[in-house]
C-alpha cells in the first residue's frame, strides 16, 4: 500500500495520503541517514556476522524492563543480576542470528510495505483509531529503539515467524497415526479408588518424649532461629501533600486558556479542488490562464464538482468531483494549506500555485469539537494542577528527606522538620513480613544492611513507588541463635507423628494393593474407607482428583479377570489406592470425519512445533560462534 503511494504520489489524493502517513508519520526518521557510533569489538560473531554491542545492550535493557514489569510495584532493579541477564540475552541473540542467517540463505525476506502495514495497524500506536506519531515514538523510545532499529526489529521478528510457519505448517500425519493417537485420547477406563487419609492414622499414632528429645539432639545443630529486625520509620506520601494544596483562580484560568487553544488546533476541514498541472503540454502561463478561466465560470454560477470532473488533472479526485476528504492541519506545507485554512465555509479560493500546478480550493465542511466551558472542565483542571503541584512538592520534600536522613541521629528531628509521624513495624525476617511495606524487597534489603544494624544509621529514602518514600531505622535486631528445646518441641512432635503415620499408611496401602490385585475385591481392605467408582471415565473427568486420574491412565491394561492396582500420594501426604478394572477402546464409528480432521490438524501442529525446535537446535549447533 505505502509503496504504491510512494510510486504514484503526483495526484492530490495521493498527496493527502502521503501527507497523513508518510510526511507526518516519517516512518524511517532521521536515524536512517545518521549512523550510530559503535565500537569495533562485537560481543559475539555468528557465521561471520557480528552481534553489535548496541543490539546486545538494547535487548538486555528490554529484558530487564520485562522482568521488572512482571515483578509489580515491589520491583527492585538493584536485585537483578545484570551479568546473568546479559548472558542469557546474548545466548538468545546468537540463536536468533543463526536462524536469520539461515532464513537469508533460503531467500526469505520481509518487504518494506509489510513492515509499514504492521506498524500502522499496531493498536499500541493508535490514538482514537488513527496512527499517532508521538505515541509511536514514545513507545519505541521507551523500549530502546529508534525508528530505524524498530523497523529492523520488526523485520527480524516477521522473518522468524515466517520461518517457524514454513516448518510447523509442513508437518503431515498419516491417517493410521491419527487413529492411534485419537484412540488413546478417546479411550475410557472403569476406575475405582479410595483415599486413605493420613490424619486418621496420625490421630491413632503416638510418639514418646524420649523420641522427641532424641530427634532434637540429632537435629539441634541445624535448629536455629531466623534473623529478624523491628523498625521505626517515617513515610513521605504525595497524596497527603496534595490534600494541602489550594489552586488559585488565576492558575485555573490560565490552564483553561490552554485547553481552549488545544481545541482550536484540532480543527479539520473537508475540501475539494480543481488542479491544472504544469507539464510539457501546458506551460505555467497557460495553466494559470486556464485555472483563471475556470474560476470565472464558477463565479458565473457553474457547479464546482461538475467542473472538477470535466477539467481537473488530479486523476485521484476527479471522479469524486475533486473531493480530497478530511485534511488536518500540518498535512500540507505551504500555500495549499494556508489557502485552505484562510477560507470560510463554502468559499472558493483564488488560484493557488504549488509544485503540482495551479489549484482552486473549496471548503466543503469545517469540523472540530467546541471546547468545554470553564464550569464543565474546572474540576479536571483543579485535579490536574493539584497533581502537578504535588509532584513538585514531593520531589522537593524528597530531597529534604535525603539530607535530614543523612545528618540525623534518629528520626525525631527529621519527623518534626517535615511534619511526619514516626511509626513502628513489627519484627520480620529477610523473607519479609506480613504487610506491604515489610514485603518490599528494597526495604527488606536495606533493613538488614550493616549500616542500619551495626552502625545504627538511618536509611536513605526508599522509594516504594513514584509517590511514596520511606526512611527506616532499626529499632531492635534479633540475630540468629540456637533454638531451645521448648521452642521446637511441638514442631518436632508433629513431624515425627506425620513420619510415623506416613510409614504406617504406606504399609497398609501396599497390603491393600497385593490383596486387590489377587482378588479384585476391595471390600475388605477398604472397609474403613469410601470406595468411589467411575465407569467409562475419560481423561478429562473433573470428578476424579487429577493425581488419581493420571495414575489410572498410566496403569497397564488389566489382565483377564484381574484388575490393575497401584497407589498415589496426594497433596496432603494421604495415599489413594487406584484400581482399573477395564479399558475400553475408542469407538471410531462415533467419531465424525470433522473430528478426525480437527485432531489431525492439532497433531500436525504439535509435530510441526517439535520439528521446529529440532531445526532451531540443529541450526544453533551448526553455527560458528565466536564470543568476545
Amino acid at each position: 500500500m505505502l509503496q504504491g503511494i510512494r510510486d504514484n504520489s503526483k495526484g492530490m489524493v495521493a498527496k493527502v495520503i502521503v501527507g497523513l502517513i508518510v510526511v507526518t508519520f516519517a516512518l524511517f526518521g532521521v536515524d536512517s541517514l545518521v549512523g550510530l557510533t559503535q565500537g569495533s569489538n562485537a560481543p559475539a560473531t555468528v557465521n561471520g556476522e557480528d552481534i553489535s554491542e548496541r543490539d546486545l545492550y538494547q535487548a538486555t535493557q528490554r529484558q530487564r524492563q520485562q522482568i521488572l514489569a512482571s515483578m509489580g510495584n515491589n520491583a527492585d532493579p538493584s536485585a537483578l543480576d545484570n551479568n546473568l541477564i546479559r548472558g542469557m540475552v546474548l545466548d538468545s541473540l546468537i540463536q536468533q542470528k543463526a536462524l536469520l542467517i539461515k532464513a537469508a540463505d533460503n531467500d526469505m525476506s520481509i518487504s518494506e510495505q509489510m513492515i509499514d502495514e504492521i506498524i500502522l495497524s499496531d493498536a499500541r500506536f493508535q490514538d482514537g483509531g488513527s496512527f499517532s506519531t508521538p505515541q509511536f515514538d514514545n513507545i519505541i523510545r521507551s523500549q530502546g529503539f529508534t525508528r530505524l532499529t524498530y523497523r529492523e526489529f520488526i523485520s527480524d521478528q516477521e522473518l522468524l515467524k515466517q520461518q517457524h510457519a514454513a516448518l510447523a505448517q509442513s508437518s503431515y500425519v498419516l491417517p493410521a497415526s491419527v487413529k492411534y493417537f485419537l484412540g488413546l485420547e478417546r479411550q475410557t477406563r472403569d476406575i475405582r479408588y479410595f483415599a486413605m487419609p493420613i490424619e486418621k492414622v496420625r490421630q491413632s499414632t503416638s510418639v514418646t518424649e524420649a523420641e522427641v528429645k532424641a530427634e532434637f539432639e540429632a537435629r539441634k545443630a541445624n535448629l536455629n532461629t531466623t534473623e529478624q529486625v523491628s523498625l521505626e520509620y517515617v513515610v513521605l506520601e504525595q497524596e497527603k501533600l496534595a490534600a494541602t494544596i489550594v489552586i488559585s483562580e488565576e492558575a485555573i484560568n490560565t490552564q483553561y486558556e490552554q485547553v481552549v487553544s488545544s481545541f482550536e488546533s484540532q480543527e479539520q476541514r473537508r475540501a475539494a479542488h480543481i488542479l491544472i498541472e504544469v507539464s510539457d503540454e501546458i506551460d505555467d502561463e497557460a495553466a494559470l490562464a486556464k485555472i483563471t478561466s475556470i474560476k470565472s465560470r464558477l463565479e458565473a454560477g457553474d457547479d464546482f464538482a461538475t467542473l472538477a470532473k470535466q477539467e481537473s488533472n488530479d486523476f485521484g479526485s476527479v471522479d469524486n468531483g475533486g473531493e480530497l476528504g478530511i485534511i488536518n492541519r500540518g498535512t500540507f506545507e505551504g500555500a495549499f494549506e494556508d489557502a485552505l485554512y484562510d477560507l470560510e465555509l463554502g468559499q472558493i479560493s483564488d488560484p493557488v500555485q504549488t509544485e503540482s500546478g495551479y489549484h482552486l480550493i473549496k471548503v466543503l465542511s469545517i469540523e472540530g469539537n467546541e471546547p468545554p466551558s470553564l464550569a464543565d472542565t474546572r474540576a479536571d483542571i483543579i485535579t490536574q494542577l493539584t497533581r502537578s503541584e504535588a509532584e513538585q512538592q514531593f520531589l522537593v520534600q524528597l530531597d529534604n528527606l535525603k539530607d535530614l536522613a543523612f545528618v540525623g541521629g534518629d528520626l525525631v528531628d527529621l519527623a518534626a522538620e517535615l511534619e511526619l509521624d514516626i511509626k513502628s513495624m513489627a519484627k520480620f525476617s529477610r523473607a519479609g513480613g506480613n504487610d506491604s511495606l515489610s514485603q518490599n524487597s528494597k526495604l527488606v534489603r536495606e533493613a538488614f544492611s550493616n549500616e542500619l544494624i551495626s552502625e545504627g544509621l538511618n536509611s536513605t529514602p526508599i522509594e516504594i513507588d513514584q509517590t511514596t518514600a520511606v526512611v527506616i531505622r532499626v529499632k531492635e535486631h534479633f540475630p540468629v541463635r540456637p533454638q531451645m528445646f521448648a521452642e521446637v518441641v511441638e514442631d518436632i512432635r508433629k513431624q515425627l507423628l506425620t513420619k510415623k503415620a506416613s510409614e504406617l499408611l504406606q504399609q497398609r496401602a501396599k497390603e491393600a494393593v497385593v490383596q486387590i490385585a489377587a482378588t479384585g475385591d476391595a471390600s475388605v481392605v477398604a472397609a474403613d474407607f469410601e470406595v468411589k467408582s467411575y465407569l467409562k471415565s475419560n481423561r478429562l473427568n473433573a470428578e476424579i482428583p487429577a493425581a488419581i486420574l493420571n495414575k489410572a491412565f498410566t496403569l497397564a491394561h488389566p489382565s483377564s479377570g484381574k484388575s490393575s492396582v497401584d497407589t498415589v500420594i496426594l497433596a496432603d501426604s494421604s495415599l489413594a489406592v487406584v484400581i482399573v478394572d477395564k479399558v475400553t477402546a475408542a469407538d471410531f464409528s462415533e467419531i465424525s470425519d470433522q473430528e478426525l480432521q480437527t485432531f489431525s490438524k492439532l497433531l500436525a501442529e504439535r509435530l510441526g512445533s517439535q520439528a521446529y525446535q529440532v531445526f532451531v537446535q540443529e541450526t544453533r549447533d551448526a553455527a560458528e560462534v565466536e564470543r568476545l
